[in-house]
């Protein structure tokens, strides 16, 4: 087998299928091509209709244990010499699974492969949803001005390929990463470590059909992001990932820093505060009408959204910080 497409998936439902249908429609690649769907405790259980052509098994996991988990139970089970990590809501192009396994070619020294995400513009609709389409924008803009030699902060693994064997020697996800995000960042950063270049290919495309969740659920996300943010720092003695973090003061017995103290009021107006905090995280609700407004300046609107965010990012990294000095 050529190519395995692993999909970490919970509840996926429609997004799933619609996701396999363009794998389906796709021109495989001359090895051949499986789907491993990873489903993480969804209810009820992922029985994704049969395509014919395209061989589709599930492996699954009782009890929902993060994206990280249910990628490396995809990686398992995968048969194919070069694995495709594929979010439940991306629709790739015809040729786009061929050309990740094309990548891969056996007389190319080995090397992580990031596709091009092209935010669906019926899904990323109002002042928020542009504001998510053109932080992507600008990602793809970073990925294509170093497009062999991708910084590891820019590898997000919604749509990324690897040799199965470079990926298991790499130790897979790190499934200590329970919370949202960072756990694809961090496992490029061991990839590049370990000395594996990750480059960008924009032919191969996809299109990212997620109904994103409002800024209210995506300033909430954050404060997991913080959370993990503290777990990577600590587990890489780096100077560079710390500060790519924005993370400082991470040895609770230390003197806290200004922004650990920072942080620390953050997290504090989180828990004790909510009636202050209630219009920050209406924000892109109902509030965002009165607020920031269809009608207000784009540039101030998008630099609310990123004040607002990382407040909640900074809140997250001070709860972690806490609850390890308690324990």
């Amino acid at each position: 087998m050529e190519l395995t497409v692993v999909i970490p998936c919970r509840d996926g439902g429609t997004r799933l299928e619609e996701t396999l249908d363009a794998l389906a429609a796709a021109r495989p690649p001359a090895g051949g091509m499986e789907v491993v769907v990873s489903d993480d405790g969804s209810r009820p259980p992922l029985a994704p209709r049969p395509r014919p052509g395209l061989p589709i098994r599930v492996v699954r996991s009782e009890t929902p244990r993060g994206r990280a988990a249910a990628c490396n139970r995809g990686l398992e089970a995968a048969a194919g010499r070069v694995v495709l990590v594929l979010d439940d809501d991306m629709t790739v192009s015809p040729e786009t699974p061929a050309g990740h396994a094309g990548a891969h070619r056996e007389e190319l020294p080995p090397r992580a492969v990031v596709g091009r995400i092209d935010p669906d513009p019926r899904c990323f609709r109002g002042p928020f949803g542009r504001f998510l389409a053109e932080e992507e924008r600008r990602r793809h803009d970073r990925l294509a001005a170093r497009r062999e030699d991708v910084a590891y902060t820019d590898c997000l693994t919604g749509h990324f390929s690897v040799l199965r064997r470079v990926l298991r020697d790499a130790g897979g996800y790190d499934e200590g990463f329970t919370g949202y995000g960072l756990e694809d960042i961090e496992l490029a950063f061991r990839l590049r470590r370990a000395g594996v270049p990750i480059v960008y290919r924009p032919e191969l495309a996809a299109r990212h059909r997620s109904a994103h969740a409002g800024f209210r659920e995506h300033c909430l996300r954050h404060l997991e992001v913080g959370a993990m943010a503290v777990r990577f720092a600590r587990a890489h003695d780096d100077p560079g990932v710390r500060a790519f973090l924005r993370v400082d003061g991470m040895d609770p017995r230390a003197e806290p820093s200004r922004f650990r103290r920072a942080m620390a009021r953050a997290h504090r107006l989180v828990r004790r505060s909510p009636a202050g905090l209630r219009p920050l995280l209406l924000l892109g609700g109902r509030a965002a009408a009165g607020v920031l407004g269809v009608t207000g300046p784009v540039k101030l609107r998008h630099a609310v959204y990123h004040m607002v965010r990382d407040m909640h990012f900074a809140a997250g990294v001070a709860g972690a910080l806490e609850r390890g000095r308690s324990t």
